[in-house]
């Protein structure tokens, strides 16, 4: 089996401050990965979380981002590749503007983004305000934010 998925097939979400191009989700991968393109401006990123379920990776295709993980400060730079297990705490923010590969295994983030995202076809800058779907989704998909657990 394979597959392709042309460049103007992707769909394109504003999460978080993110701009996420969902390259290949559940349905093409048989639930073993989804891969997205994200584009962060400089300043942008993602607060502290954790997922139950997923571990997750980033592959910096240009820019910078500092990763504050398990008790740890890192910075990764063009060609830079972090993976994250399920149930480690991290945050990250980008230095400057980023693009960064994400793949997520085994599928199913690439959901939460299209349900708490929003949707992107004309390619232009969004707030993070607009963005309030996140914190009420997340739970469902084993996102866990660390500014909302009362524990």
């Amino acid at each position: 089996m394979f597959f392709i998925v042309p460049a103007a097939d992707r769909r394109t979400y504003w999460l978080g401050g993110q701009r996420q191009a969902v390259i290949a989700d559940a349905r093409q991968t048989n639930g073993r990965y989804a891969l997205s393109q994200s584009t962060i401006a400089a300043g942008g990123g993602a607060l502290e979380h954790r997922h139950s379920r997923e571990a997750e990776s980033f592959y910096v295709i240009a820019g910078a981002l500092r990763f504050s993980i398990d008790g740890q400060t890192v910075t990764l730079a063009k060609g830079d590749f972090l993976h994250a297990e399920p149930g480690l705490k991290y945050s990250f923010e980008a230095l400057e503007p980023t693009e960064v590969l994400i793949l997520y295994a085994p599928a199913g983030l690439e959901r939460f983004v299209a349900e708490a995202g929003i949707a992107d076809p004309g390619g232009y800058q969004r707030s993070i305000d607009e963005a309030g779907a996140v914190f009420a989704a997340a739970p469902t998909y084993g996102v866990h934010y660390t500014v909302l657990d009362k524990s």
